[in-house]
Formats: C-alpha cells, structure tokens, sequence
C-alpha cells in the first residue's frame, strides 16, 4: 500500500517536473501562443500557462512581469481573434468557432453585450466557457474595435495578473518541492474554474429562459384577438 502511493508520488513529482522544464525551455512565447490560441480554441489550457510560468518565476527560472506581459499579449491576440471572426460573419471558420462556443452561450452573450456592453468585455476574460461568445457577439454587434480593445486589454491584464501572482505565490511557499507548487497551483485554479463554470451555466439558462419569455410575449403580441 505505501509502496503504490510512494510510487503514485513520484509519477506525479516526474510529471510535474517535466512540464517545468517544457515551461522553462519554451519560456514566454509559449505563454503567449498557448494564451493566444485559448481565445479561439477554449480547450487549450491558457490560465495553466500561466501559472507554471509564473512557478518558475518564483526560483528566477523566468521573470514574473514577463510571464504577466506575455499572458497579457496572448489574451489580447486571442480576443481581438474571435472578435474579427464575429465581425467577418459567415464562413467556415465562424461555423466551426460557433459550434465550439455553444448556440445557447452565444445567444446569452449577446444579451448580455447589449445591456452591459464593454464592462461585459473586462469581465468576460474571466468567464472561460462564455469568453469566445462575448468575444464573438462583440464582433458581430459591430462595437467600435478601439472600445473593444481597451476594455479587453485592462481585463487581460488583470487575468494574467491574477493568474501569475497565483503560480508566483505557490512557488515561494514550497521553494524547496517545485511539484507540490505545481499541484497546489493548479489545484486552486481548477476548484475556482469550477466554481466559475457553475454560475455561467447558471446565467446562460437564465438568459435562455429570459428569451423564450420574450418570444412567447411576442408572439401572443403579434397574434390577433379571436
């Protein structure tokens, strides 16, 4: 019994420690197109990027203002991706984004951008499975890129932040076990994604059941007395 737990530690130690050093060998740029990347494509693992860069950053494998900087750059590159394929319209390429996002997700975020508009773009970088939806709804809504930008910059900085500060932390405390900082780490960002997951799916049934409200309103409206 204690030699499979002896021996389940140490496959989790390797493991760990091999993605430490992919981080530490492909560095930022790998924060930056893994970021980048999780703007259209939600599967890739962006904030995790992040969080192992900063790991490293905290026995000065990397430099923590870096790590933000990069994450910050990707995040801006992704969002403002998915936003000019909201702005372009049809396509294959929008077809195969909108399947990724959800029909129900896109339509939330569309009314969501409508009452909250911009503030919704600062906040969305912090919402993963409904970000590409905003992102996309902002897009096709046709809001002014510059506005779009401004807003989605200040989240991006803020989310790397949060996101590095958070691997950074990890890493001083267990300085002496870089795999436990890495399990600590990623272990806090998967109960807060979860949590975070559970109240979006919350609000895109709500916004859902808003809708069918309204169009059954509507449609009571539009149909004439017998």
């Amino acid at each position: 019994m204690l030699a499979a737990a002896a021996a389940a530690m140490a496959s989790i130690g390797g493991t760990f420690q091999q993605i430490a050093e992919d981080a530490a060998a492909y560095g930022y740029w790998a924060v930056l197109l893994v970021v980048a990347g999780d703007g259209v494509f939600p599967a890739l693992p962006g904030e995790t990027a992040i969080v192992a860069a900063a790991v490293l950053a905290a026995d000065g494998s990397l430099s923590l203002p870096l790590v933000i900087l990069a994450g910050t750059a990707g995040a801006i590159l992704g969002d403002s991706a998915a936003y000019w394929i909201g702005r372009a319209g049809g396509g294959r390429i929008k077809r195969f984004v909108t399947r990724i996002a959800g029909a129900d997700r896109l339509e939330a975020a569309e009314r969501m951008v409508a009452r909250q508009g911009p503030a919704l773009v600062f906040v969305g970088r912090f919402l993963p499975g409904i970000r590409i939806a905003i992102n996309l709804s902002c897009g096709a809504g046709q809001m002014d890129y510059r506005r779009f930008l401004l807003f989605d910059t200040l989240g991006a900085f803020f989310w790397a932040s949060q996101a590095a500060l958070l691997g950074y932390f990890a890493g001083k405390a267990f300085a002496d076990q870089l795999w436990v900082a890495f399990v600590v780490a990623f272990a806090v960002t998967g109960v807060v994604a979860l949590f975070v997951t559970v109240k979006e799916r919350k609000r895109v049934k709500r916004e859902r059941a808003e809708a069918e409200a309204e169009r059954a309103a509507a449609g009571r409206a539009a149909t004439p007395e017998a």
